[in-house]
């Protein structure tokens, strides 16, 4: 059974699903998605760095999607 790795941060929604690499380490990433009405906007964040366990590489993906959310929410 997959471990979901998504959370939600101030409207939006993060998925922090890592990739399990061939040489034992993990592949963070994150995919932030905010409704829009009738359809949902997504921004993809792949390869964002590599690390020995899942949980370290779920962090650093969460903590990178809630730094685009908290920019893109000063930017407005």
């Amino acid at each position: 059974m997959a471990t979901d790795h998504s959370f939600k941060y101030r409207g939006h929604h993060l998925h922090c699903g890592p990739i399990a690499m061939a040489d034992g380490r993990f592949g963070a990433q994150v995919v932030v998605a905010e409704d829009a009405g009738d359809s949902v906007h997504e921004r993809r964040f792949a390869d964002l760095d590599f690390f020995l366990t899942e949980a370290e590489a779920v962090a650093h993906g969460k903590a990178t999607g809630e730094r685009v959310v908290d920019e893109k929410l000063v930017a407005k």
